[in-house]
């Protein structure tokens, strides 16, 4: 989102943010000349992945935040104090879908941005028992009871991938709004530093970048990277997680030729990479590892999940894959590491295809259109 913002401002227009933080009140900074506004969430607790809480804890902070006129103070206040044209609402976990009724009686036109499944899933992932949910579980139909018609409220609803659009639309969300549209995110190129020359070793690499959680298909790729029969690749997996479950990983994978790194950045990993892996189980709705592995030239293995596929031409830019079929994985890594002029090939390719990832200019123009369109209709 913040690459947005910078886009729009370095475009003329003015920006104001409003996010929460783990603090109690709104308080207001500044980054970059850009004003923004924290506020403390009001809830039983911060939500954060480290903190052990029960069911009972959890189901509390879900109910309340599934319908929270709390929050809508802050909310209130922030739209008295700034007094925006229009309202480009990203992220509500711990804001609740509250605020849309908020926008909407307050008169700001709004663009429901999707990043998630929040509007249908307390999750937000619609991924549980490590399978994707069909429909609705019964605690999310319940903690989701009026969503749907409240979806509706909106000025205009944006997918990051025409995927997570569709998927919502195909659940009965969204159903009245006018103005409809998918706009896949983009990287900032500069923040990216492609000058970064690529590392020459021998063999192949391959490298898998993210989230490491069992949603992103981590174990699946370990799993059929050990039948690998080729004692000249490598897998280096980057990112951070849960502790325990990393632990966990490590302790069970015997393979010499897996590194885990950790967290690191972008380029001090791609350049020392052949080929990116990205085996998401859910239904990524974008999965944005793939532009930036574009981005550096790498081809790119990826799940046939989510906003995925619409982002690899299968057997040019990379390869997509069934995770129902781990086969089809070994396949396909056995076929790249056998043919370096397939690699070549692959890599020229992607790196062609990145340039819509990396032009934020062309990209908050989209958005720009999208807002201009509300604000006068609203007039």
């Amino acid at each position: 989102m913040w690459t947005l913002i910078q886009a729009l401002t370095e475009q003329g227009h003015q920006c104001v943010v409003l996010a929460t933080h783990k603090g109690s009140g709104l308080q207001r900074t500044y980054r970059d000349g850009i004003t923004i506004w924290r506020a403390g969430i009001r809830n039983i607790y911060w939500p954060t992945k480290d903190r052990c809480s029960s069911s009972i804890t959890k189901l509390s902070w879900h109910l309340i935040d599934a319908y929270s006129p709390l929050m809508q103070r802050h909310l209130k206040k922030v739209l008295r104090r700034e007094l925006p044209d229009v309202v480009s609402v990203h992220n509500l976990p711990g804001w609740s879908a509250y605020s849309w009724k908020t926008l909407k009686e307050g008169g700001y036109p709004f663009v429901q941005v999707l990043h998630d499944q929040y509007a249908i899933c307390a999750r937000t992932s619609m991924f549980r028992g490590g399978h994707n949910c069909a429909k609705q579980c019964i605690d999310c139909r319940l903690l989701r009871l009026p969503h749907r018609r409240w979806s509706n409220r909106p000025s205009a609803v944006v997918g990051v991938s025409k995927f997570i659009l569709d998927w919502h639309q195909a659940q009965g969300y969204f159903k009245d709004v006018p103005i409809k549209h998918a706009i896949t995110n983009t990287r900032n190129a500069g923040q990216l530093d492609l000058s970064q020359p690529p590392e020459t070793h021998d063999g192949i690499r391959f490298g898998f970048i993210g989230k490491i959680d069992p949603t992103k298909g981590i174990e699946l790729l370990l799993s059929v990277f050990s039948r690998l029969g080729r004692a000249d690749a490598e897998l280096w997996i980057a990112g951070s997680g849960d502790a325990s479950y990393i632990d966990d990983l490590k302790r069970r994978t015997t393979d010499h030729r897996v590194r885990f790194l950790g967290r690191v950045f972008q380029r001090h990993f791609y350049p020392r990479i052949d080929v990116v892996v990205v085996p998401s189980l859910w239904q990524e709705p974008l999965g944005m590892v793939v532009a930036e592995a574009f981005a550096y030239g790498r081809p790119v293995i990826g799940s046939g999940r989510g906003g995925i596929p619409e982002m690899i031409v299968n057997g040019e830019t990379g390869f997509l894959f069934d995770p129902d079929s781990p086969n089809q994985l070994e396949l396909l890594l056995e076929k790249i590491s056998a043919d370096s002029s397939l690699r070549r090939r692959m890599s020229a390719a992607a790196l062609g295809a990145a340039a819509p990832f990396l032009d934020t200019h062309t990209w908050a123009a989209k958005y720009t259109s999208i807002y201009e369109k509300i604000s006068r209709s609203s007039t």
